[in-house]
């Protein structure tokens, strides 16, 4: 699955733990580049031009494009496995990956814009992240950090 194969093992890992069944993925996917899915929720992950997007199915088969946008695939790669860590584990939801960031504001030395519709765009490095105002403030945080601190918080506990 070249690229996708991290993406591939984390969902295929973290979305049986969130109580997703029928966890799959495919690259035969007609609108995105690999299509994350279970029997209750998708994640489509496509190229828009320079930036990656997310567009994301529910349960009721309600689409929500763009949810995220951001500018490389590293990013995206920390979004969704950001994503889905913290919607299989609510403790860490509520704590060291989310709320206990949200507090905080956003991270320092991120460059914040805000945008339509209820969006800001985060900006670290040289990397930005289109998202929802809320997630964005959490994301700044997460963005700054590499993807094996991350699954670190994951998989241990550890800050």
């Amino acid at each position: 699955m070249g690229d996708f194969q991290q993406l591939a093992a984390a969902w295929s890992e973290w979305g049986p733990i969130g109580g997703l069944s029928g966890v799959r993925v495919s690259t035969e996917c007609p609108d995105c580049l690999v299509l994350f899915f279970s029997d209750d929720y998708e994640f489509h992950l496509k190229k828009n031009y320079d930036w990656w997007v997310v567009d994301t199915v529910d349960d009721r088969g309600s689409r929500s494009p763009g949810l995220a946008q951001l500018s490389n695939f590293s990013l995206a790669e920390k979004y969704l496995i950001w994503n889905w860590i913290t919607a299989a584990r609510s403790d860490l939801a509520s704590g060291a990956l989310g709320s206990d960031l949200y507090k905080l504001g956003y991270a320092p030395g991120v460059m914040v814009s805000e945008m339509d519709f209820g969006r800001d765009e985060v900006c670290a490095d040289g990397e930005c992240a289109i998202l929802m105002t809320g997630t964005s403030t959490i994301f700044s945080h997460i963005m700054t950090r590499s993807l094996d601190e991350i699954m670190a918080v994951a998989k241990g506990g550890q800050q």
